[in-house]
């Protein structure tokens, strides 16, 4: 059923006037610089909406977060992605950004615990491979060195009568998106030596819902630290 006429005269359909509503709505964004740097951001809290205006669905518990970074006048910036930070008031998630292999890769580590003298599996994990740089502070349990925990994944746990276990780790082979991977390389934030604006891309592990006030984007690289804030849309 038609809701009016459109601008060339024919009739918006209801989907299509819900869809113009939804692309109309005021963007989340926040800003923030120092006498070296200038970074602004976007960052879109609902999954649809990401998927929507960057083209990209990672899955749950991530977070993209559109960012350009700006030196200032005669200004050379040695950017790194690995400088920022996005952190949550909410519960206290902290997370750098992550590698597209790390969200869209090719295989994932299986990590086991194994009983000791009587040998039954206790538990098993699957893990994003290590060789990136992880969220600070590690694994979120407080176990380092193990590597990202795919989202809403819970360790599969057993009976088991063993008093002494052992880890062990071995590599389990997955089809990779492919034509994800090539998107989030693509579209991620370049770094490198800096002389003017660059924007793109940056992929946070942040698990459930967060509300605009919870989130903070820092800057890291240089002292002090630049500190991001969101502003909350007006509403209409």
């Amino acid at each position: 059923m038609g809701v009016g006429l459109g601008p060339c005269g024919g009739e918006f359909d209801m989907t299509t006037f819900i869809l113009l509503l939804a692309w109309l709505a005021p963007p989340i964004t926040g800003e923030a610089q120092d006498k070296k740097i200038k970074i602004e951001a976007q960052v879109w809290l609902d999954r649809a909406e990401m998927k929507k205006a960057t083209g990209i669905d990672p899955g749950e518990g991530f977070m993209v977060v559109k960012v350009k970074v700006t030196p200032a006048q005669g200004e050379v910036i040695d950017l790194n992605r690995d400088d920022f930070l996005l952190r949550s008031d909410k519960d206290g998630q902290k997370s750098r950004p992550l590698e597209p292999t790390q969200i869209a890769g090719s295989s994932v580590m299986v990590i086991s615990s194994r009983g000791g003298s009587q040998g039954q599996v206790m538990s098993q994990e699957r893990r994003v491979p290590m060789g990136l740089p992880i969220p600070t502070g590690g694994d979120p349990r407080g176990v380092p060195g193990q590597g990202l925990p795919i989202p809403n994944q819970s360790p599969t746990v057993g009976a088991a009568t063993a008093d002494t276990s052992e880890a062990q780790a071995s590599f389990e082979d997955k089809k990779g998106d492919n034509a994800l991977l090539a998107m989030l390389k693509e579209k991620q934030l370049p770094d490198g030596e800096l002389k003017g604006p660059v924007e793109g891309l940056l992929y946070f592990q942040i698990e459930g819902k967060h509300k605009v006030k919870h989130l903070e984007l820092v800057y890291r690289k240089a002292p002090p630290r630049v500190h991001l804030r969101f502003t909350e849309p007006k509403k209409k």
